[in-house]
């Protein structure tokens, strides 16, 4: 970039987000009437707030609020959305315990 000379900027106020939590995830998301945000099949009776994110397989919800919940391959995560910043404690506890090869 040094040796460009034909560099433009322009201010903008863009705004901010730190997506370092499944919390955050959620408020950048579009989501239905009753406030779950959800990637894949899913079935949210009485559910709301929630967030799944489930490419394989079909989650059910039944009367829960505010959770996330993520299936991969090899592990499901399911946590409320006021926790889901502590899911670095939760690998640090997987490591720990040696499932190292799960993260």
């Amino acid at each position: 970039m040094e040796k460009t000379s034909n560099i433009f900027v322009v201010a903008a106020d863009i705004g901010w987000s730190d997506v370092g939590s499944w919390a955050t995830v959620y408020e950048l998301q579009r989501k239905d009437a009753d406030g779950n945000v959800r990637s894949g099949r899913s079935l949210c009776l009485y559910s709301k707030g929630n967030m799944i994110v489930s490419p394989r397989k079909l989650v059910v919800t039944v009367g829960v609020h505010d959770l996330v919940v993520v299936e991969t391959d090899d592990a499901l995560l399911v946590a409320t959305r006021d926790h889901s910043q502590d899911v670095g404690k939760a690998v640090q506890e997987l490591e720990r315990h040696g499932f190292t090869r799960l993260l």
